[in-house]
């Protein structure tokens, strides 16, 4: 009985210990997410909305490239191909 008590509060604690893990895992993307945030806007106001532009290609070309490693999806073709992008 002693022992499963034991346990038991061992069991609890490692929870405990995991959920202020998850919190402070939580804080620290919060924060790292800020921070690119003012990063693009800092980057707006100095080049322009062209970045935006640069990293909305560059996204679609890593989407494209990890989607072509599938053999499920088909690329089509055709003079839309940027208005995916909406540029």
């Amino acid at each position: 009985m002693k022992q499963v008590a034991q346990q038991n509060a061992e069991k609890e604690k490692f929870i405990v210990q995991r959920r202020e893990e998850e919190v402070k895992a939580d804080i620290l993307r919060a924060e790292g997410e800020s921070e690119a945030a003012k990063l693009i806007a800092d980057a707006i106001n100095e080049f322009g909305p062209g970045i935006v532009a640069i990293r909305k290609i560059e996204a679609a070309t890593f989407i494209a490239n990890e989607l072509q490693k599938s053999r499920n999806v088909t690329f089509l073709t055709g003079n839309n191909t940027m208005n995916m992008l909406k540029i």
